[in-house]
């Protein structure tokens, strides 16, 4: 143990030991080798830091974990809540002055302060309303986004969940930012003018199955997004979304069926749509496209960005309007790849269950907010739990 002390000690002489979060340790793999290694970093590293140094992290990277494919999901509706990511805005100044960036090139058409409102301590009913809720979470996403950059986080490939597209597209280097505000203020104006209907999830029952039973509605019901092979969302009619909750509900065949209703103000991706449309379209028009930074896959597809995917107001109709194909989008941003970690981008986890029923349970998701998350990247790891705090 001596001389590994000695030899910790040369190699560590000239470096700044006090900045040092992570030792990647490898080991010998034996009962007495481990213990040796461990016990002079400890003597060496550990404990010439002074009382109150951040905590010095010991472990190591199984080779066949190194260099994942790393994929970032941006989440779509139903994540966001009162006094989200707070801290974050208070903490993190790559983060605050990415809020304040959005916020003045949304006030070019809304006098809304996003900072005031994530700031807030008080209830807010708009929180309910698309026009408040959809911008507040582009923000947090295209925030978060950034605040990873600044740390040298960067991923393989990037997707979004009905409107997590909109920061998708512009974290992947394809929009400006400018118009992917345009496209989160147009798509969030007209689809809070849209009111009624319903959503429903249905899990652990074959989306065929699921399928099977929307023809006797009469087009009343409409099949919202394609989650997992077995989770699906419908949307559509109130009267018919309940009829046929009641009929799953009532279903004495699907002991493990899991239903439920989505607290939304509106059917999105179903007939209720329709209405505005045209003028989404109109409203968004054609936006300028740049080089991919990063893979971008599209759920409106299931594919990887095609001309012109994402860059008219036709693609983004279909967004509102189409099934979300989550599953065959994370089917392709893995590509058939076995090590693969995909990081939610949104101020709560909501899609987990999802990934992990497409390709399997042991496929590795992490929540960038909440907790510890360990991005096993490039061989190296980063514990994004101190801040990304919410």
């Amino acid at each position: 143990m001596v001389q590994q002390e000695e030899l910790l000690r040369g190699i560590y002489s000239e470096s700044d030991l006090l900045s040092v979060q992570y030792i990647e340790a490898h080991g010998t793999g034996t009962p007495v080798g481990d213990p040796i290694e461990a016990g002079s970093i400890s003597k060496v590293i550990a404990k010439a830091r002074p009382a109150g140094s951040e905590t010095l992290r010991i472990g190591s990277i199984d080779p066949s974990m190194l260099n994942p494919r790393l994929v970032f999901v941006f989440c779509g509706n139903g994540v966001t809540y009162q006094g989200m990511c707070k801290q974050l805005l208070k903490q993190e100044p790559v983060f605050r002055e990415k809020i304040r960036e959005i916020e003045a090139l949304f006030q070019r058409y809304q006098r809304m302060s996003i900072t005031d409102k994530l700031e807030s301590a008080s209830n807010d009913d708009g929180f309910s309303k698309p026009d408040v809720v959809q911008p507040l979470l582009f923000a947090i996403q295209v925030g978060i986004d950034s605040l990873f950059k600044h740390w040298g986080i960067k991923p393989d490939a990037i997707l979004g969940h009905s409107v997590g597209e909109v920061a998708a597209a512009h974290c992947s280097g394809l929009l400006s930012l400018e118009d992917a505000v345009k496209v989160i203020y147009f798509r969030s104006t007209l689809q809070n003018k849209v009111t009624g209907g319903k959503m429903l999830v249905v899990s652990n029952m074959v989306v065929s199955e699921v399928l099977n039973l929307l023809p006797s509605y009469s087009n009343k019901v409409s099949l919202a997004a394609f989650n997992s092979p077995q989770s699906c969302t419908l949307s559509g009619d109130a009267e018919a979304i309940d009829s046929l909750h009641q009929k799953l509900s009532s279903s004495v065949k699907r002991k493990n069926l899991f239903l439920r209703v989505l607290d939304v103000p509106a059917a999105y991706h179903s007939q209720m749509m329709d209405p505005i449309l045209s003028q989404l379209e109109d409203s968004i028009g054609s936006l300028q496209v740049n080089d991919v930074e990063t893979e971008l896959f599209s759920t409106v597809t299931g594919k990887v960005v095609a001309q012109p995917d994402f860059s008219t107001g036709k693609y983004w109709a279909r967004n509102i309007r189409e099934p979300v194909s989550f599953e065959q989008a994370v089917r392709s941003a893995a590509k058939e790849n076995k090590n693969v970690v995909f990081v939610e981008i949104g101020p709560r986890r909501a899609l987990q269950r999802n990934i992990q029923e497409t390709l399997g349970n042991d496929t590795i998701v992490l929540e960038c907010i909440h907790g510890k998350a360990w991005l096993s990247c490039r061989n190296w790891q980063f514990d994004c739990s101190r801040t990304l705090a919410a």
